[in-house]
């Protein structure tokens, strides 16, 4: 399977999910269009109702609903640009028009990073710089010894 199908599905399943759980449900009409060539567009746009009813009601602290929806939907996608290649042109274009129209549902990137082994460090940055400092060595490490102690 080619990266950029890859990469577009779950981009526009991100920002599908973002649009609707911020209540920008009228930005992402356009999506079930993407479908009209299989002939399954209505159903497209309940099951997009369905997902923005599904976000409305979930616990606002609770990220499990939106992670949920958002896998279904880039499954979705996926199959649909495998299966209508003609499907990825239009579906960059509506995303770019979102983000356009709508600035609060840009993509976000999430990170997680896991470092579990005793005295490990475990770093990651996404658009930015990361910056080591060196702790103070602690007293009577790494100093050496005065010429006036004998051994």
């Amino acid at each position: 399977m080619s990266e950029v199908i890859e990469s577009l599905a779950h981009e526009g399943g991100t920002v599908l999910v973002t649009a609707l759980a911020t209540g920008l449900v009228g930005a992402a009409r356009g999506l079930p269009r993407l479908w009209r060539r299989e002939g399954t567009e209505e159903r497209m746009a309940a099951e997009l109702e369905r997902s923005a009813r599904e976000l409305a009601d979930a616990q606002p602290e609770s990220h499990d609903a939106g992670a949920r929806v958002a896998v279904v939907w880039e499954t979705r996608l996926r199959d649909l640009l495998l299966s209508d290649p003609a499907a990825r042109d239009e579906l960059q274009q509506l995303l770019t028009e979102i983000r356009r129209e709508h600035p609060r549902v840009a993509t976000a990137t999430t990170q997680h990073i896991t470092a579990s082994a005793p005295n490990s460090t475990a770093q990651g940055v996404i658009g930015g710089s990361i910056h080591n400092h060196a702790p103070a060595a602690p007293p009577g490490l790494g100093a050496r010894p005065s010429s006036d102690t004998q051994a």
